[in-house]
């Protein structure tokens, strides 16, 4: 096994890989890629591909505006296969108070340069026929969404990295990060110490059991996600606009003739990984599939086709959730040479290959390309949550992904 580094990325999920993979960018610059499981293997293949490009900030939007060029030139970029579609999407109120925020979505992407407006409930159902404009008090349409194939992305980073000389370490346990008078020294896996100055904790919902093994605390909380894709239906073609209803946390777009659709619950489970054991697959996460059924029936009059659906497959993953739903990126207090890549709050996948490269140009040349201080491990070094506390903080952001009040 390789003995020394100059950057070790912990972590081949989306966000890992993307960071490891600009890293290699770098002549002269050795990377090595570690994962407990098979690369790209957890939570970034069982995500829902999804691309939504309306946030709650012009920072996030700006960002996901780069990673949506960025998606469209992936192959060119990585060499590497990405299916996607430029859909657009539809982004429902149901309630005139969220129908508010949607006029506040409106204006800032407008001001944002996105492709965005205001459409009447009878035009989004001609849009989306399966979307029905029963109950829509309010309808977005967003031209610039758009869905890919989310097994694609992990993978093709990581071996477009393995091309650029990045080492792959699969099927290798972390067991701590090694930091001497405070700076990063390597790492200690299963298989013997990796040395050196560099290493990246992009470990998914493993990120705070990596960091708290060193002593590091980072305040987020692995969360269950799952959904469905259903048999083909008449009607479903790959460039319907994908479906946002924003009070009941529900989502759809085509996928292989069917649908691809699940919900962000009110009140998630959270998991302690540390707990799981160390065998523990995300592939083996316990799933609900009631959660569902009640998300179907919360929808039925918008999307009827979900009740009656059958189910192909049903699937979940472990994103990471914080208190405020932004995401961790970049350095931690106190041990130099030690950066964070996580928190996704349900959005990594898609805005991963900016974040990769952001974090790359950060750890390279000592700041980021732009103002990424909302992402900062730092702000929240004053805040001292109870584990509960911290979880009802996540739930919240989690169910209202979507803006709803």
């Amino acid at each position: 096994m390789i003995s020394k580094a100059d950057a070790i990325v912990i972590g081949s999920g989306a966000l890992g890989a993307a960071t490891a993979y600009y890293l290699s960018k770098r002549k002269d610059f050795s990377v090595v890629l570690i994962d407990k499981h098979d690369i790209g293997s957890q939570t970034s293949p069982r995500a829902a591909g999804m691309v939504s490009c309306v946030r709650k900030s012009d920072l996030m939007i700006g960002l996901i505006k780069d990673a949506c060029r960025k998606i469209e030139t992936f192959t060119e970029e990585t060499g590497q296969p990405l299916d996607w579609v430029h859909s657009g999407s539809l982004r429902i109120a149901r309630r005139p108070q969220d129908a508010e925020v949607i006029k506040d979505d409106l204006e800032r992407g407008r001001r944002m340069g996105l492709d965005v407006d205001l459409i009447s409930p009878e035009q989004a159902h001609r849009l989306n026929p399966f979307l029905k404009p029963t109950g829509v008090v309010t309808a977005m349409r967003i031209g610039d969404d758009r869905y890919f194939d989310p097994a694609q992305v992990a993978v093709g980073f990581a071996r477009a990295a393995a091309a650029q000389s990045v080492t792959l370490l699969p099927k290798t346990d972390v067991l701590a990060v090694n930091i001497t008078a405070g700076k990063v020294t390597g790492v200690t896996t299963a298989k013997g110490i990796i040395e050196g100055p560099i290493v990246v904790d992009a470990a998914g919902a493993w990120t705070r059991q990596v960091a708290e093994a060193s002593g590091i605390g980072v305040p987020l909380v692995p969360t269950r996600q799952h959904l469905i894709i259903t048999e083909p239906l008449d009607g479903v073609r790959a460039d319907l606009p994908m479906v946002q209803i924003m009070d009941a946390a529900v989502y759809a777009r085509p996928c292989h003739g069917g649908l691809l659709w699940g919900v962000y619950e009110e009140t998630p489970q959270f998991f302690d990984m540390q707990s799981l054991g160390a065998s523990f697959d995300v592939k083996d996460m316990p799933l609900d599939i009631e959660v569902l059924r009640s998300a179907a029936t919360d929808v039925k009059d918008q999307l009827p086709v979900l009740e009656t659906a059958q189910v192909r497959e049903f699937r979940g993953g472990i994103p990471t959730m914080t208190a405020d739903g932004h995401h961790v990126l970049g350095p931690a207090p106190g041990a130099t040479g030690f950066y964070f890549a996580s928190g996704c709050n349900v959005a990594g996948l898609s805005i991963s290959p900016t974040l990769g490269e952001a974090l790359a140009s950060w750890i390279m040349l000592g700041k980021p390309p732009v103002d990424l201080s909302p992402m900062s491990v730092m702000r929240f070094q004053n805040q001292s949550w109870s584990e509960s506390q911290l979880q009802k903080e996540a739930a919240w952001q989690y169910r209202h992904f979507y803006g709803a009040v």
